[in-house]
């Protein structure tokens, strides 16, 4: 999110081929049959808001493995024969993005929903972006974000605590720090223009629709009644109502369901969707309307709140399942600033939701006044409807046809 959409791809390339791209004194397939030797694995991937790098060995190859990892961190070369393989292999897979309507649904929504908020940079790499980018950029991006005071280690396995921390102090020795200057990224959102969104993709049988606005960020002080309610309303499995409706009584899809999704930085969006058939996708989405106008409007009973809140407490292990999730989740908490108190609390906050809270968050921050529909597959098909049910689309707000963006530039014609 914080590079330049004139270079969209960076993060994701640089992150590739600190790992794949040689490292000081090394060439990547040298790394890699190291690696083997130890039947050890290093990984760095950076997503949207964060960089990761892994390190899987054996406790007695420790030395060796954390030797090998603090070339990958700090030393990378960014081979130029490997950063050209993986720009072909970059511009091979963007020819082929609008294959699939899922990856059509999840970036053309990005784009409905933010515009041009910074969030959306990950989806916009094109061909001119791509080649845009020189081995410069891979440095100075390496440079800027790569230094001791920016991480955050999580560190699980058989050894003395004394005995890690001195040795990740060494990986760390010498190694120069500086302040990370990032650009703010904003959480005010405007809402997007409501309405049906049509993107045109005939040659497939059946249509993808996603309907929702924009929603909360992650600590909103009242994610907990808010994960209840969409727990009950989409996001439960096969015990909510949206799956039941539309899965279970009518048939019309093998996935269907609801999130509020709730990024660190901005707000994300609520969404319900599902997958079926040109002709009875108005059918489908009236019924998803439905519910979530019922659970705006009729108390939960108590019994189906409980069922939620017993589910997401028992699922509270998952996080503690393990020594490596352990120290995982704290890390990930200290680097997002989540209250120390938040897994303490939790069970307690989970418990104290009432019916009365799950339709005070429903009426709060469900709008089905405001809702955005995407819609992926064949216009005409889907506006015609299906002769048993006489829900169509121009129920739900105007129409607007978008043909499919060039996979290359993203540019629509």
């Amino acid at each position: 999110m914080y590079e330049h959409v004139e270079k969209a791809g960076l993060a994701d390339m640089t992150g590739h081929l600190m790992r794949n791209g040689g490292v000081e004194g090394m060439t990547a397939k040298e790394l890699d049959q190291q690696l083997a030797n130890l039947a050890g694995e290093i990984t760095v991937n950076i997503d949207g808001s964060r960089g990761r790098a892994y390190l899987f060995c054996l406790s007695k190859d420790i030395d060796e493995g954390l030797a090998l990892f603090k070339k990958v961190l700090r030393t990378p070369v960014f081979d130029q024969e490997a950063i050209d393989r993986y720009r072909t292999d970059i511009l091979s897979e963007l020819e082929q993005r609008n294959a699939s309507t899922a990856a059509i649904e999840r970036r053309e929504w990005q784009f409905l929903m933010y515009g041009e908020h910074p969030c959306t940079i990950p989806y916009r790499r094109t061909e001119q972006s791509v080649k845009a980018i020189a081995r410069e950029d891979l440095i100075d991006f390496h440079k800027k974000h790569f230094f001791p005071k920016n991480f955050v280690f999580a560190v699980s396995g058989d050894f003395k605590t004394a005995d890690i921390v001195a040795k990740l102090d060494n990986l760390m020795d010498g190694w120069p720090d500086q302040n990370l200057d990032l650009n703010a990224i904003s959480d005010q959102i405007p809402n997007p223009d409501p309405g049906v969104y049509m993107i045109k993709k005939e040659d497939v049988n059946q249509s993808r629709i996603r309907l929702g606005h924009i929603g909360v960020k992650r600590d909103n002080p009242d994610q907990y009644a808010l994960v209840i309610m969409n727990d009950i309303l989409g996001g439960g499995g096969f015990t909510s109502r949206i799956v039941r409706r539309v899965r279970s009584d009518e048939g019309l899809a093998y996935n269907a369901g609801s999130a509020f999704e709730r990024p660190v930085l901005y707000p994300g969006t609520f969404r319900a969707w599902f997958q079926t058939k040109h002709a009875t996708a108005a059918f489908g989405t009236d019924l998803i309307i439905k519910e979530i106008n019922r659970i705006r409007t009729e108390k939960c009973d108590s019994e189906v709140v409980d069922n939620a809140k017993a589910s997401f407490v028992s699922n509270v292990v998952n996080p503690f399942s393990s020594r490596k999730n352990i120290v995982n989740t704290f890390a990930d908490d200290d680097y997002t600033g989540r209250a120390d108190a938040y897994w303490q609390d939790y069970t307690k906050n989970i418990e104290a939701v009432t019916p009365d809270d799950v339709l005070a968050v429903a009426k709060k921050y469900l709008h089905p006044d405001n809702l955005v529909f995407l819609v992926v597959g064949d216009p005409e098909a889907v506006k015609n409807g299906s002769d048993k049910h006489p829900e169509r689309f121009s129920d739900f707000g105007s129409i607007k046809i978008l043909p499919l963006r060039d996979p290359m530039t993203l540019e629509i014609e």
